[in-house]
Formats: structure tokens, C-alpha cells, sequence
């Protein structure tokens, strides 16, 4: 019996070295996933924050009970098929070091995080010297809206986020659209027709927007009707430029105050009282 173990016994330690290779092998390869995996997450993080800013998702908020103010303000967007569509932008205000966090759910592209960083910056230069001990935790819901683009909403970042230091109520009858520059002026955006259609049918009294933006051009149609020898007409048509006025217009068909204003300042009275 002796004579026949030896060989059985080889057989299953020669099993037993090919399963433990086996094992050792299997651990490196996770081993290297899990690295792989770590230096994925950490290329995401750097392009999910491009601008110097941090960004969270809605399932795993910023950390903080305390809520030192919180604010909303109305915004208004355009669809990818071109129709205004309303949203609302949300601030809260918790204990930190001046950090910028913007909820990425929905995603908030880096033109976006780039507008709520000079907004930020144009209330806190109103603060000069003051010791800002906090962050800034802003999110954004829409009820169409799957991704948030541009820079159309930096004026409204910028009154939501003195609102918010200041600790004032906003009045809800006012909607802004505008991009913000760091000195505080409000530059140029496209699309106000289809934001000036959606902002009257949402029930606003006024609507803000960059200063020479009141005056539209559009092209209408004229069709020519011209008669030949042969007796039969020809129609030809062409589109000749007509400027409208959206604030002229739309007081006299929506009963909406369309007004342009060039800084925050002369925006401010429209959304805070006295």
C-alpha cells in the first residue's frame, strides 16, 4: 500500500501548487483592478470639477447638518428642440472653507460651474475683508432639463448667492437671464424670445435681460407675384429683416415687463425689498 500512496500523494500536491498559482494570480489580477478602478475615480473627480470647484451627486450630498441660509431663484433655459423651459436654482449656505460644490444630477456642464464661480466671486467682492467661514452647495431642477448648459443663468447665481449671505427673501414675481462678468456687469445671451414666451406663460410680472437685447431681428416672408407673357404668373418669394421689440411686444400681448439692465445693481431692486 505504501508503494501505490506515493504517487497519489504527489499527484495532489502537484494539484495543490496549481491552485494555490491559480489563487495568487486570481489576488494580483484584483489587486491590479482595483488600481485601475482607483485611478479611474480619480480622473473622473478631476473632470467632474475642471474649474477649481467640487461636485456631488444628490444620492451622496455634501456632508454638514448645519444650514447656515438657504435661497432658491427661478432660471430660465432654452430645450434641446428650442422651447423656453423654467427651473429653479438652489443655494444653501454650511460651515466650510469657501468651497463651491454644484450637484451634478442634473449635469451641470463646465460653462455652468464657470458662471456660479464668477458669480460667487462678484457677491463676495461686495464683502471686502470679510471672513467667509462657509461653502457653497448648489443644485438644480427643471422639469425638462437633463443637462444644464451655458452661462445664461450667472446673473441669477450671483442675486441668489447675495440673497443667500445677506440672508434677504427673494420676490417671486421676477426672472433674470443674463451671463455675469467678474466686475459685475451682465453680458449678452441668445434665445430671449423663446425665454420671454416661457417666463409669460409661467405667470412672471418682469423679466431681466442683458442691456440691448430688447430688439430682435427676425426675417419674414414676402412673396412677389409677377405676370408674364405667356399668361401664367410667377411667385417668388424672399425674407426681408424686421426688428421687434420683445419688450414693447410682449407687455402689449403677455402683459410681461421685459427689462434691460446692464450690472447687478440695477437688478437687485427687482428682487429685493427697499
Amino acid at each position: 500500500m505504501s508503494s501505490n500512496a506515493g504517487p497519489g500523494n504527489a499527484g495532489l500536491l502537484i494539484a495543490l501548487g496549481f491552485l494555490l498559482l491559480l489563487s495568487l494570480a486570481n489576488s494580483y489580477y484584483i489587486y491590479s483592478l482595483e488600481g485601475e478602478i482607483s485611478a479611474l475615480k480619480e480622473e473622473v473627480r478631476e473632470l467632474s470639477g475642471p474649474l477649481g470647484l467640487s461636485v456631488y451627486s444628490q444620492s451622496d450630498p455634501p456632508r454638514g447638518s448645519i444650514t447656515m441660509a438657504q435661497k432658491s431663484i427661478p432660471i430660465v433655459a432654452v430645450s434641446d428642440d428650442e422651447i423656453g423651459v423654467m427651473g429653479k436654482m438652489n443655494l444653501r449656505l454650511i460651515p466650510g472653507s469657501n468651497d463651491i460644490l454644484i450637484d451634478t444630477n442634473p449635469f451641470s456642464e463646465p460653462e455652468v460651474q464657470y458662471a456660479v464661480k464668477k458669480a460667487v466671486a462678484v457677491a463676495r467682492s461686495r464683502y471686502p475683508g470679510a471672513k467667509l467661514d462657509m461653502d457653497f452647495v448648489f443644485n438644480f431642477t427643471s422639469t425638462r432639463a437633463q443637462l444644464i448648459g451655458g452661462e445664461s443663468a450667472g446673473a441669477a447665481a450671483a442675486i441668489l448667492t447675495i440673497a443667500a449671505l445677506e440672508d434677504r427673501d427673494i420676490k417671486k414675481d421676477a426672472v433674470i437671464t443674463g451671463t455675469i462678468n467678474e466686475d459685475g456687469s451682465i453680458g449678452q445671451i441668445g434665445s430671449v424670445l423663446e425665454k420671454t414666451k416661457a417666463v409669460s406663460d409661467a405667470g412672471y410680472k418682469y423679466f431681466l435681460i442683458p442691456e440691448g437685447q430688447a430688439d430682435v431681428i427676425y426675417y419674414e416672408r414676402q412673396v412677389e407675384r409677377r405676370s408674364t407673357d405667356l399668361g401664367f404668373d410667377i411667385m417668388r418669394s424672399k425674407y426681408v429683416p424686421r426688428t421687434l421689440n420683445i419688450s414693447q411686444a410682449a407687455y402689449e400681448e403677455l402683459g410681461l415687463n421685459v427689462v434691460e439692465v446692464s450690472n447687478i445693481d440695477e437688478a437687485l431692486p427687482y428682487f429685493f425689498e427697499g
